[in-house]
């Protein structure tokens, strides 16, 4: 089926639903004053999407703090959304049609109220929202592409050129909610690890999501050499999913015996929260754009990112800008080779890296070396 024609089948059903029944309410009623018992609050995509949503989660809170409140989020983020004491049930869904009847059913013994929509997929979140009985419906309009939904939304906010942290919380400022904590924070407690005295803990985040957004593994290697010999403290700390072990075993390879002992690997060995603790103890991470980047943000790990896709303006560090160090290639910008637009990356050279991991660890600990 056609995504239009999925949008003339939703909206046919829930106008004949909201006919025969349900709590759904006509937009013109709703006024910030309005208090609501039972919110769903909808992050079913990525990690770092869920993180980019995790300071208007926490307005949400604030605003409402004797709420039951229901997180619908993708099975990828259970172990940072499960024991979170910013919600009083999880229920998780990866977006997908054939699961709705079954979120509707689970919902719908919350009895919610009120929806907001942080990231989601449409037609179908819409539909969950007002089929398990919401009255009003707030959501954030990604991409600012209209989705032939907007007749069942109260609100909604639209990119203006500026960060995606600061889009969702101008959503929820229509509900009243204060907005000026821009914060993104770790949802659960984790276990902190004893740290070394005598180690300086480097993270290379070597992964992404696709090649294009990878740093090349060589020069990730060519870093690390430049790094172990600057200081006999340091330490190289890896960190990735199962998918990276390829990644790791090639960045190995290039290094001596005497320069392998120096480095930890945390790749595919790893609980969500046994990597937040370890990247709790890194001096700095060197990652492309992807999750941990933003795990390391709210935790206020020091950070050196490299980005070539995405927009740092839009997704990039929005905190703490002391901490944070961005790289950015603008393809379109450069002449590129073959191989450089398989990797644009790769014309960041790692001598450019190096300084930024030097005086990254210099404003943390400058007396450290």
């Amino acid at each position: 089926m056609s995504k239009q024609w999925k949008i003339t089948a939703a909206n046919a059903c829930l106008q004949m639903y909201t006919r025969l029944g349900g709590n759904f309410k006509e937009k013109a009623s709703f006024t910030p004053e309005l208090t609501f018992e039972r919110i769903v609050i909808f992050s079913t995509t990525a990690l770092g999407d869920l993180m980019f949503n995790t300071p208007a989660i926490r307005a949400v809170r604030e605003r409402y703090p004797m709420a039951n409140i229901t997180l619908v989020s993708s099975h990828k983020n259970k172990q940072l959304v499960a024991t979170s004491r910013y919600f009083n049930a999880v229920i998780y869904w990866d977006h997908k049609a054939k699961d709705m009847l079954s979120i509707i059913h689970q919902l719908r013994k919350h009895e919610p109220q009120l929806a907001v929509i942080l990231h989601s997929k449409s037609p179908y979140d819409v539909i969950v929202a007002i089929t398990a009985g919401c009255q009003y419906l707030f959501k954030d309009v990604y991409g600012n592409k209209a989705t032939g939904m907007e007749t069942w939304l109260s609100g909604v906010s639209r990119s203006t050129g500026g960060h995606l942290i600061q889009r969702k919380l101008d959503l929820v400022a229509q509900l009243g909610c204060k907005t000026d904590n821009t914060e993104m924070f770790i949802p659960v407690e984790f276990s902190p690890v004893n740290k070394t005295a005598d180690k300086i803990p480097i993270g290379f985040q070597m992964g992404a999501s696709e090649t294009l957004r990878c740093w090349p593994v060589g020069q990730f290697i060519r870093l690390a050499k430049l790094l172990l010999a600057q200081s006999p403290h340091h330490q190289i700390e890896l960190i990735g999913s199962p998918k990276e072990l390829a990644i790791e075993k090639e960045f190995m390879a290039g290094l001596t015996a005497d320069e392998q002992r120096r480095v930890v690997s945390h790749i595919g060995k790893t609980t969500l929260p046994q990597l937040l603790a370890v990247m709790s103890n890194m001096r700095v991470l060197v990652t492309g754009d992807t999750g941990p980047l933003h795990l390391a943000i709210a935790l206020k790990t020091p950070t050196i990112s490299l980005f070539v896709t995405a927009n740092p303006q839009h997704t990039g560090p929005y905190q703490n800008s002391e901490l944070h160090q961005v790289m950015n290639v603008s393809v379109d910008a450069q002449k590129l080779t073959t191989a450089q637009r398989r990797q644009p990356l790769s014309i960041i050279t790692e001598n450019e890296v190096f300084e930024k991991v030097t005086s990254a660890l210099e404003f943390t600990h400058p007396q450290a070396d």
